[in-house]
């Protein structure tokens, strides 16, 4: 396996296949928290019908069930293989347009039923689709990247990820808002196309064919056996503790200071204005964050192969941390979009210094690299929900957003005590 990885050469244009394949994961989970509950509440409204924010709720958790179990969608990519495609190609390509079909098909199937169900059982197929791909994705990315390149790459892939992420869902409901787009409907019909589109493309990338014996009971053993795995599993969960507390939060900041959202003890509502307005705003900011991520990805992806990922990862958190202080300095609204575009730089340092130590270490387990990588990807997944669990209960006790982003500064730095006791010699180039 590790020979045949060598003898294929990894052409430039595979870095922008995976960027695009990426970049529309991210706008599927935008999609998921800007649109969809503007479109479900757009439609309950035309049938009389109320959608309670428990409704809503309930909907959301069980679409993201698919990101929980991402370890199985590893052992399932690391194991079973399509003889002519690999073993990852396939778990991009039919989960990936599959998907795209179930989102150019979600305007017509909730014409015919149920709309919670439809949207519960929809989102739940689509995010299933587009988990499966990233985790196979990851290990396509592990198997034929040079490793002296692979910082690089999967810092610029992220950084294209995130800004699916933070900025799809603004971008496609700006564009409905001022008609580019004549209906709502249009953003899933061109989604899904895309999706479909982005997902043939992976053909052209080529994989190792042959696929070595993988013993799935044996390997999560062997994931569970030495140290320097468990402190690296410690550094993935904390590493994203406070991203999602972040970008969830720092457009409400602002938001807050610009007297376009009013915080009556911490119950948000629009302050007079039109929704639109709010909107467009949130939009700005989020392309302001998204600009700093892909900025900061490409930057630090860079740093981490030609210098230290050890310094990488340092630099990553500190500046990260203290981008995050800067909040406290001023309410000046131009200042506070700038430390926007500092905080998006900073998380974008902190996935790029962060994401080749996982992947090192998971080349330390050859048989099931993809499973040991989608592994330290769900612990930081857990810990970026710990976070946010963190943010929701310090904001009902201390009512303060400041506060809540002190602590989450303080907890991000917290990360690097795992860190320093992982080894060096296992992911320095």
């Amino acid at each position: 396996m590790l020979e045949e990885k060598e003898k294929i050469e990894y052409k430039k244009y595979y870095t922008t296949l995976f960027s695009i394949n990426y970049l529309f994961q991210g706008f599927t989970n935008s999609m998921f928290t800007v649109i969809i509950p503007i479109y479900l509440l757009s439609l309950a409204s035309q049938t009389g019908r109320k959608i309670t924010a428990s409704e809503i709720s309930f909907i959301a958790s069980v679409i993201m069930i698919g990101s929980a179990i991402k370890l199985l969608y590893g052992i399932l990519s690391d194991k079973f293989a399509v003889k002519k495609l690999g073993r990852r190609r396939p778990w991009i390509l039919f989960p990936v347009m599959t998907s795209g079909l179930f989102w150019i098909l979600l305007p017509v199937l909730v014409s015919l039923g149920n709309i919670i169900f439809v949207f519960m059982i929809c989102g739940l197929i689509i995010n299933i689709g587009v988990m499966m791909a990233d985790t196979a994705l990851d290990g396509l990315i592990l198997d034929i990247c040079p490793h002296e390149r692979l910082g690089r790459v999967q810092g610029l892939v992220w950084g294209f990820r995130s800004v699916g992420l933070i900025s799809g869902g603004p971008i496609l409901a700006f564009m409905v808002v001022f008609n580019i787009f004549t209906n709502i409907e249009s953003t899933f019909y061109i989604l899904g196309i895309a999706m479909i589109i982005s997902a043939i493309t992976i053909l052209l990338i080529k994989e190792p064919l042959s696929i070595p014996k993988i013993y799935i009971i044996k390997n999560l053993k062997e994931m569970f056996k030495k140290k320097e795995d468990f402190k690296t599993y410690a550094f993935a969960l904390l590493n994203a503790i406070s991203e999602g507390v972040i970008l969830l939060f720092i457009s409400l900041f602002i938001l807050i200071q610009l007297g376009i959202v009013k915080s009556d003890q911490m119950a948000l509502s629009i302050a007079g204005r039109s929704s639109n307005q709010a909107f467009f705003y949130q939009s700005f900011i989020s392309l302001l964050v998204s600009g700093g991520i892909v900025i900061g990805s490409i930057v630090m992806g860079w740093f981490v192969d030609v210098k230290s990922r050890k310094l990488g990862v340092y630099l990553g958190m500190i500046f990260l941390a203290i981008s995050i202080f800067l909040l406290f300095l001023t309410e000046n609204i131009a200042g506070l979009f700038i430390i926007a575009f500092i905080i998006g730089t900073g998380i974008g340092f902190r996935h790029s210094s962060y994401s080749p130590i996982a992947a090192a270490m998971s080349r330390e387990h050859p048989e099931f690299d993809s499973t040991y990588f989608a592994f330290c990807n769900s612990l930081s997944n857990l810990g970026n929900t710990i976070g946010l669990i963190l943010a929701a209960i310090l904001l009902s006790v201390a009512g303060n957003f400041l506060i809540v982003f002190l602590i989450m500064a303080i907890a991000q730095l917290i990360n690097l005590i795992p860190f320093s006791s992982i080894k060096s010699d296992y992911y320095e180039v």
